[in-house]
């Protein structure tokens, strides 16, 4: 089976709380309208923060009766003044870009950590109709359902290439005490028939979270779910994590020490790699399928001297950090696709970034008989550029010391130096 592509963004702009009246319940206008403006406080007001992103990713095949685990995903996600950046766990800096350059396999949602639910009750839009009071998990709630045109949506769904605005029906439940928003069920509705889309599902938990000197109501797991007209089906169940504001780090001491002048920080340089440079790296630890995630970091070595010009650029034993970007088995009898990238190569007082293609695999290095899939075909050889390659089996290991090659590029829209 083809693996498909796709990137959902459910960010469904917000309703217009003119609530319907549903035969033989009368709504409560006053606890709406304090259910509104506690929503919007809540929108509003919490700070910058960032949370680890969990995503377990499952597929269904057609006429089968349940999902079968594909992947584990861990982002860094960040909500800075509204907007969400995403980041591999560990890095230094997030980036303005969207999750799906980071992820660009499989199904992978954004727009719900910060923008979805802002949107969803800030702005005002669409259409709302009482349910009545009900039991949410064991817990009292009230309950509306909503309706967004495709002209009033901004919820776009993107699917193999194919981007569309679509309608939306949902519900969503809050407590009648705390005023807090519990849950949020989003339907598209009327999907184009150019997405090939049967069913597209996200449904979005809230809870309190402390961070900083405040809590926050934070989504605190989602579940994405797209079936498509073949019978396949793909399930995203993500979950937040470790939140915690941006800024400073205090500590706070009960003695009094001496105080003592701080020792400069050694200075750091900035080597710019030229593009073309061949760069033999090993792993420092196993990536083994059983516990291996998207997103987990990666620590290797450089194993050969690298001059140019005549000079030593980068030394034997330069430390070099990735992720790994892609680690799915769509199907029980198919390949594992694995993907990796490395962003960084430092040194003794230096560091660059290292932008680079995978040149080849030693899968004979340090006892790595996994059986390699062939990649000598143009489509295969394309992947492997981007750091893809395949293994078949039900599990696999790949042991510390495993030799890669990369060669090395320059980044987008630089003018960096060709190495001879």
């Amino acid at each position: 089976m083809r693996c498909r592509i796709i990137t959902a963004w459910l960010c469904f702009t917000s309703l217009t709380m003119t609530a319907g009246t549903a035969a033989g319940q009368a709504p409560d206008e006053s606890q709406l309208a304090r259910f509104k403006e506690k929503v919007r406080q809540d929108m509003t007001s919490i700070p910058n923060y960032t949370c680890l992103e969990s995503i377990e990713r499952a597929h269904r095949e057609p006429h089968a009766s349940s999902f079968k685990p594909v992947d584990r995903v861990h982002l860094e996600v960040s909500s800075v003044a509204g907007k969400e950046l995403f980041a591999w766990p560990g890095s230094r800096q997030f980036e303005d870009r969207g999750v799906a350059s980071l992820v660009t396999s499989g199904m992978i949602g954004a727009g719900m950590f910060a923008t979805f639910a802002q949107d969803l009750f800030v702005s005002g839009k669409g259409t709302l109709q009482y349910r009545g009071a009900e039991k949410l998990d064991g817990r009292a709630a009230v309950r509306y359902d909503f309706h967004l045109t495709q002209q009033e949506s901004r919820g776009e769904i993107r699917v193999n290439g194919a981007a569309e605005l679509v309608a939306a029906n949902g519900s969503f439940w809050f407590d009648p005490l705390s005023l807090d928003l519990i849950r949020l069920d989003t339907y598209g509705d009327a999907l184009p028939s150019n997405l090939r889309l049967a069913e597209a599902v996200f449904r979005t938990f809230y809870a309190r979270t402390h961070i900083g000197d405040s809590d926050a109501l934070l989504p605190k797991r989602s579940e994405l779910t797209m079936a498509y007209f073949s019978g396949e089906a793909d399930r995203a169940v993500i979950e937040f994590s470790q939140c915690r504001e941006y800024g400073s780090t205090s500590i706070i001491r009960f003695d009094t020490p001496p105080t003592l002048p701080e020792a400069p920080k050694p200075q750091v340089r900035q080597v710019d790699l030229p593009a073309g440079l061949l760069v033999p790296v090993e792993l420092d630890a196993a990536i083994d399928s059983k516990t291996a995630s998207v997103g987990d970091t990666l620590h290797a070595r450089v194993v050969e001297r690298i001059g140019y010009k005549g000079d030593l650029l980068v030394p034997r034993g330069a430390a070099i950090t990735g992720h790994i970007r892609r680690l799915d088995r769509r199907t029980s009898y198919g390949a594992f696709a694995v993907g990796i990238e490395f962003s960084e190569v430092e040194w003794e007082g230096a560091r660059a970034s290292f932008f680079a293609e995978l040149v080849d695999l030693n899968r004979k290095s340090a006892g790595a008989h996994w059986p390699l899939k062939d990649y000598e075909s143009h489509a295969h050889k394309a992947l492997i550029e981007k750091g893809v390659f395949f293994i078949d089996g039900t599990r696999f290991r790949i042991a510390p010391r495993f030799h890669m090659l990369w060669r090395t590029l320059a980044p987008t829209g630089s003018a960096a130096a060709q190495a001879p």
